[in-house]
């Protein structure tokens, strides 16, 4: 199964590769786990969300990947001493084992609980490509070294994003991010064509019912009615993704041809031959220092248009390079030194198209010089005692898309650079470092900035830091999210602290443009279990579960507590809105038998006070099981699911009754008991033995 899987997808990479524009996908990452939800790819946890910003263990990879490559399992020892055939992904990581995608972080150890990667998680995905060796993107980000080549590989196919890190923990939307990329691959629809129209004798547009993934050449053939093929140079992609026009071979005029779409045939009738002159379609558009672009109105002759005894200048200016795009449609030109101001004019002449046809001589083309030789230099860095942040100053106005690219600036000892972000003075760019060591002089060497004008500086070196070991780093609050109504999530930006978690408070909560009073509040909040990112916040006022946070209602609510919480620019407020949930006791949400000793028990919500003396297991209309003990200990800890140890073996096939003592679990707050009755009857959850 796996070799043919293997075997598909390698092809499939070959004729994937980038041959114009392709039709990217519209769906966000929410709506990606939902498609991949409903293929039974990824599973929603038992409060019924994707969870999409917690890391993500080796285990649950290793399900993803046996779902998704459809690998088949066995009954096989593994040898791993931490997984045992009882836990509940022993299957699933065996097939990722035998398929070699994954195997232990030493020797006997899977360590199915760890955090994986991004490295880790692109070099499982091309491993499952079959591949090996470097890509073509390159990796600016920090990654090991054994996963460079992995990790470049991975960006070539939109595995991963780019990032300034790859050896953080990923996120399971990455994991979605991917799945879905592997999934498209490997699932590919022909496309619906609605016509194929003749544009030129040269190039066919195909019209879709819909837009279409994953399009290239190789999804497309064409003959004419004499059986000769033709072929196919280029595939560009309509921006709404409903068309496609393909740049093929000269057809022979006015005759039938054949078009064939995922091996479909479409039949169409070419254009007569081609009589029609090229045109210069746009004044000359600067795009660097000296350097211009001009684009012809269809695709032209690369000697003609590359010849430089074609193109002329006045007021002794002269063309020193030539370049044509690989449309064949824009040819960029490089002039020598231009008078700052000065209006020059462009004389194009004798420019064929592909079948031969000259352009009429065009002299009305001009640009406005641009004198400004100057190169870029820095002339300050600095860093600041607090932030460990590092200012480096500019003598002008520099290029805003290159500034921030991580790749221009260069410390020694080791010392990594996680972003780069340009000031609004535009000369001014901020660093900001991995940990500094403690009274370390750093070098910095700044390379390959342009100004505004397209002047790359010199490279600039032996600019000195001294360290600032242990900075407070800012956190902003990323978002504010209302779970029911009257408990609240707060995403932020960087990890935060269980110590942040109990001190978090609103100081200050809008409801609209009124300002709402809080006194009588009280709050219970802690880290969101599964993430250092998110803190659940509950409140209560003279009711256990008052109505606070009400739908249709807009709330902006500002946060303190939390070390390092920017005030300025907002950083410390997030506005939301209110819901129609209400703050539901925790009740069990799900049970399961994981051997015939053990029973799991999934809650809805984060409980504590977990005693065997709250459970109550009997066969159904049958005796009582004894539950004896909970295998997670303190009953004081906070938790989202417990494992009961049972006095008795249960009985295979015979159907069990997980019911619930009141007044012991409560909800991690302890202000609301677990639910133990339902519409006036006892609250029951059945499983199979």
């Amino acid at each position: 199964m796996r070799k043919a899987w293997l075997g598909l997808l390698a092809l499939l990479l070959l004729i994937q590769l980038p041959v114009g524009a392709n039709a990217a996908s519209n769906l966000n990452t929410e709506q990606k786990y939902d498609f991949l939800r409903q293929k039974n790819i990824f599973t929603g946890f038992a409060d019924g969300s994707a969870h999409l910003y917690d890391s993500m263990t080796r285990e649950q990879l290793a399900v993803v990947l046996w779902r998704l490559l459809d690998l088949p399992t066995s009954t096989t020892a593994l040898g791993y001493r931490d997984v045992l055939k009882t836990r509940w992904s022993y299957p699933q990581i065996g097939a990722v084992t035998r398929a070699n995608l994954m195997s232990g972080t030493q020797a006997n150890v899977f360590a199915p609980e760890m955090n994986v990667t991004v490295e880790q998680l692109a070099a499982v995905f091309i491993r499952s490509y079959g591949l090996k060796g470097n890509g073509s993107t390159p990796v600016i980000g920090k990654v090991s070294q054994w996963a460079r080549g992995a990790v470049s590989l991975a960006l070539d196919r939109g595995l991963i994003p780019q990032l300034n890190d790859y050896t953080m923990d990923a996120s399971r939307g990455l994991l979605v991010e991917a799945a879905y990329t592997v999934y498209n691959d490997t699932h590919i629809q022909p496309l619906r064509v609605r016509s194929v129209d003749a544009l030129s004798n040269q190039s066919v547009r195909v019209n879709l019912y819909e837009r279409g993934d994953n399009i290239n050449l190789q999804r497309f053939s064409l003959k004419d009615v004499y059986g000769n093929s033709r072929g196919i140079q280029q595939a560009i992609v309509s921006q709404d993704g409903l068309s496609v026009v393909l740049w093929t071979d000269r057809q022979i005029g006015s005759v039938t041809h054949w078009l064939y779409v995922d091996g479909n045939p479409y039949s169409y009738s070419s254009t007569p031959d081609d009589t029609t002159k090229p045109t210069i379609v746009s004044q000359p558009n600067r795009i660097a220092a000296k350097t211009y672009e001009i684009t012809f109105s269809e695709p032209v002759d690369s000697n003609t248009a590359t010849n430089s005894s074609n193109y002329s200048l006045n007021d002794g200016l002269r063309i020193t390079s030539l370049q044509l795009s690989s449309d064949l449609r824009r040819v960029t030109f490089t002039t020598s030194d231009q008078a700052n101001g000065r209006t020059y004019r462009l004389t194009v002449r004798n420019v064929k198209d592909l079948v031969g046809n000259v352009m009429d001589r065009k002299d009305d083309l001009t640009f406005v010089g641009n004198g400004d030789n100057s190169k870029p230099k820095v002339t300050e860095v600095r860093i600041d005692v607090t932030t460990a942040i590092i200012s480096v100053k500019f003598s002008e106005k520099i290029d805003p898309t290159q500034a921030v690219q991580a790749y221009h600036y260069a410390f020694d000892k080791g010392l990594g650079i996680t972003q780069a972000t340009l000031g609004k003075d535009g000369v001014t760019v901020y660093l900001r470092t991995t940990q500094q060591q403690d009274a370390v002089v750093y070098t910095l060497t700044v390379s390959g900035i342009p100004d505004l004008a397209g002047n790359y500086m010199d490279n600039s070196g032996n600019w000195k830091i001294g360290a600032v070991a242990n900075p407070i780093t800012p956190v902003r609050v990323q978002e504010i999210k209302a779970i029911n109504n009257n408990t609240i999530e707060a995403t932020f930006d960087r990890p935060v602290t269980g110590s942040d978690a109990s001190n978090a408070r609103i100081v200050s909560l809008l409801d609209g443009d009124s300002n709402v009073s809080l006194t009588d509040w009280a709050d219970y909040s802690a880290l969101k279990p599964g993430t250092d990112r998110v803190i659940v916040m509950q409140f209560r006022t003279k009711s256990p579960d008052p109505a606070l946070f009400l739908t249709g209602r807009t709330y902006t609510a500002r946060l303190s507590g939390i070390v390092g919480l920017e005030t300025e620019g907002n950083g410390d407020e997030a506005v939301f809105a209110g819901t129609v949930k209400d703050n539901l006791n925790p009740f069990a949400a799900q049970t399961y038998a994981t051997d015939r000793r053990t029973v799991r028990v999934v809650f809805s919500e984060p409980v504590t006070n977990v005693k065997p003396e709250a459970f109550r297991i009997r066969e159904r209309g049958g005796d009582w099981v004894n539950v004896t003990g909970i295998d997670n200990g303190d009953p004081n800890k906070i938790f989202t699911e417990i494992s009961l140890k049972l006095g008795s073996d249960l009985k295979g096939g015979t159907v069990y009754e997980l019911s619930f003592q009141g007044g012991i679990v409560t909800d991690a707050a302890k202000w609301n008991e677990m639910k133990t009755a339902e519409g006036g009857q006892p609250f029951i959850l059945s499983f199979n033995a």
